[in-house]
C-alpha cells in the first residue's frame, strides 16, 4: 500500500487474496484469518483534501466491516481481517489521522544502543561458535568481531545517508543482522585458520 498512494491501485492489493462467501461477503479462504501488514504506513502523500485515500479505505473497513466495489458500486462486507502496520520515523508524514490511528496499539520501539547490540550478538554469536567445535582462536575473537561489525555499520550509516534521490540509503537492524546470519550458517572447516 505504501507504494500505491491512490485508492484504485490499493484496492485490488487488498482484495486479491479474498473469496466470495455468500452474497456480498467476502474472507480469507475456507475458515482462515488474514492479517493485511501495511509497511511505512505513513508514506502515503496527502491529497488536497486533507486526506490519505489508503487510510480512508482502511479505516472504513475498520469502522464499518465494508468497503464498496469500485466497478459494480456495491458493498463489500469483508469478514476475517485484521491489520498490523509500522511506520517509518524518518520519512513520510509523521502522523496519521487519529480516526485511523484508534483502531491500532501504538508501540515505539527505538534502534538499540551499541552496548545492546553487542550483548545481543555476543551472545549468539558465542553459542553458535561454541557449539560448533570452531577452533578456539576463533572463539576468542568473538568480542573483536562484533566491535568490527558495529563500527563498519555505524560507519556505513553515517557515510551513505537517504536523499530524495537514494532513498534506499537507509541501514537498520536487518542489515546488521546479516552480517551475522552469514556466520552462523558456517561451520568449522569453512572458518579454519590452516586454510
Amino acid at each position: 500500500m505504501h507504494t500505491a498512494p491512490r485508492l484504485a491501485l490499493g484496492t485490488p492489493v487488498l482484495e486479491k487474496p479474498l473469496e466470495k462467501k455468500a452474497g456480498r461477503n467476502y474472507g480469507p479462504p475456507g475458515h482462515k484469518k488474514l492479517i493485511y501488514f501495511i509497511d511505512d504506513m505513513n508514506m502515503p502523500e496527502v491529497d488536497a483534501y486533507g486526506t490519505v485515500q489508503p487510510h480512508t479505505l482502511i479505516r472504513q473497513h475498520l469502522d464499518y466491516g465494508h468497503w464498496y466495489d469500485r466497478n459494480k458500486l456495491s458493498l463489500k462486507e469483508i469478514t476475517n481481517v485484521q491489520y498490523v502496520s509500522c511506520m517509518n520515523p524518518t520519512s513520510g508524514s509523521f502522523t496519521i489521522n487519529p480516526r485511523l490511528q484508534r483502531h491500532f496499539s501504538v508501540f515505539v520501539l527505538s534502534f538499540p544502543g551499541a552496548d545492546a547490540l553487542s550483548s545481543i550478538y555476543s551472545s549468539i554469536l558465542t553459542q553458535h561458535l561454541r557449539l560448533g567445535n570452531f577452533p578456539a582462536s576463533l572463539q576468542k575473537s568473538t568480542p573483536q568481531l562484533i566491535n568490527l561489525a558495529l563500527t563498519f555499520h555505524q560507519k556505513v550509516a553515517t557515510t551513505f545517508l537517504p536523499t530524495a534521490i537514494k532513498f534506499h540509503y537507509i541501514f537498520n537492524l536487518r542489515d546488521f543482522a546479516n552480517i551475522f546470519q552469514a556466520r552462523a550458517i558456517s561451520d568449522p572447516f569453512s572458518c579454519s585458520s590452516e586454510r
